[in-house]
C-alpha cells in the first residue's frame, strides 16, 4: 500500500504520540531501539533518523501535517533537547493507536501495555462496496452534522492538549462527553441540528499483546439526542466495525472521496488508548489520533501514571486557537461534571 493510500488521500494520516520522561532520552538510543523495531517490522519503512529539538512544538506540527512519502520512513522521531520528553509519529496505515505504545517501547527499551480491551474479531455488517454506497447516499442526501468551524484560511492543524489527574473515563464516557460538548458547541454557533455521528477507533486486539502493526478498527455510531453514556457504552458494545477501507482502492473510489469529502464521515472521532503501564520513566503520554471525514474533529485520550491526557486535534482553517481551546475546555467540563448530574 501506498504511503499516501489510506483512506482519505487529502489527510496526511499521521497519528503522534508524545512521552514526558523523568529523565532526558538518548537520541541514539532511540533510534537503534527504532531501527531494531524497522528491521523486525519491515512494513514500518526504513529506520528514522531522529531529530532533536529544543521545543518538540515544531517537529510535532510538521510530523502531523507532511504526508508520507512511499519510500520513505513511515515512523518518525524527535528528542527534545530542552526537556525530557520524546514524540513519536506513524502513519496510521502501517501502525495503529497501540501501535504507537509499542514503538515508544522500542525507543526507551521498556515494557509497555495499555488496559484497552479491543473488539476482536467482531465482523462488519457489510462489505465495503455496501457501504460505501451507503455512505455515498448520506452524503449526497443527509450527511452528518459537522462541528460548526470558525474559519481562519489559515493553513496546518492545531493539536492542543489538557491534563487531568488520573481518571478511569472509558471509551463510553468520552464519547458521550464529546457529544454532549459538540451538541452544545454547536447551539452555541448555530450549527446544524442535524443528529452527530461519532467515530471510535478501537483495535482488534487487546492493549497486553502490542505491537507496531495496524490492527485497528472504527465503529461508525449515530448519536441519539437523548442518549447518555449507559447508553452509548450498549451501543459501542453491539455496534459492528465498519468494512476495512481496501489497500488499492481504485480511482473512482479515490475521486468519490476528493469529491464529498465534506460531507461524508463522522462528526467527530474518539480515541482512547486506555490505561497505560510502563516503567516509572514515562510521567504522562499525549495521544493525537488523525482527523478526518466531514468535520476533522479527533479528540484522544490516554491515561499513565498519575496524569489523564485529553487531546484535541483540527484544521486550523476551520478553528481560531481560542475557539479550539472552548471546544476542548466543553469536554472537559462535560467529563468532570456530566450534564445528566448536573
Amino acid at each position: 500500500m501506498a504511503a499516501s493510500g489510506f483512506g482519505d488521500p487529502t489527510v496526511s494520516w499521521s497519528i503522534l504520540l508524545r512521552a514526558d520522561l523523568r529523565a532526558a532520552a538518548d537520541p541514539g538510543a532511540v533510534g537503534r531501539g527504532l531501527a531494531q523495531a524497522c528491521a523486525r517490522y519491515p512494513h514500518l519503512g526504513p529506520p528514522p533518523a531522529v531529530e532533536q529539538a529544543e521545543d518538540l512544538a515544531c517537529p510535532r506540527a510538521r510530523f502531523a501535517e507532511l504526508p508520507y512519502a512511499d519510500g520513505e520512513p513511515r515512523v518518525r522521531a524527535a528528542v527534545s533537547t530542552n526537556e525530557p520528553a520524546l514524540l513519536i509519529a506513524a502513519h496510521h496505515g502501517a501502525c495503529d493507536g497501540l501501535g504507537l505504545l509499542a514503538l515508544l517501547g522500542a525507543a526507551l527499551d521498556i515494557q509497555v501495555t495499555s488496559g484497552a480491551t479491543g473488539v476482536g474479531d467482531r465482523p462488519s455488517a457489510e462489505s465495503f462496496v455496501r457501504s460505501a454506497a451507503r455512505r455515498v447516499n448520506e452524503a449526497l442526501f443527509h450527511p452528518p452534522a459537522r462541528v460548526e468551524p470558525t474559519p481562519t484560511g489559515q493553513a496546518g492543524e492545531l493539536l492542543l492538549t489538557h491534563q487531568e489527574p488520573r481518571t478511569a473515563w472509558g471509551t463510553g464516557v468520552l464519547t458521550a462527553a464529546a457529544a454532549t460538548a459538540v451538541a452544545a458547541w454547536n447551539r452555541r454557533h448555530h450549527g446544524h441540528p442535524t443528529p452527530l455521528v461519532a467515530a471510535v477507533g478501537v483495535s482488534r486486539r487487546g492493549g497486553d499483546n502490542i505491537a507496531p502493526r495496524d490492527e485497528s478498527a472504527f465503529l461508525r455510531l449515530p448519536i441519539p439526542r437523548d442518549a447518555d453514556s449507559a447508553d452509548i457504552r450498549a451501543r459501542l458494545a453491539e455496534q459492528a466495525p465498519e468494512p476495512q477501507f481496501p489497500s488499492s482502492p481504485g480511482m473512482l473510489t479515490t475521486l468519490g472521496t476528493r469529491l464529498l469529502g465534506h460531507r461524508l464521515g463522522s462528526s467527530f472521532l474518539v480515541s482512547n488508548l486506555g490505561p497505560v503501564s510502563t516503567s516509572d520513566d514515562v510521567r504522562a503520554l499525549a495521544f493525537h489520533p488523525a482527523a478526518s471525514g466531514r468535520s476533522a474533529v479527533a479528540f484522544g485520550a490516554v491515561t499513565v501514571a498519575d496524569t489523564t491526557t485529553l487531546t484535541l486535534r483540527v484544521r486550523a482553517r476551520d478553528f481560531h486557537r481560542d475557539s479550539a481551546a472552548e471546544l476542548l475546555s466543553g469536554l472537559v467540563t462535560e467529563l468532570r461534571d456530566p450534564i445528566g448530574h448536573r
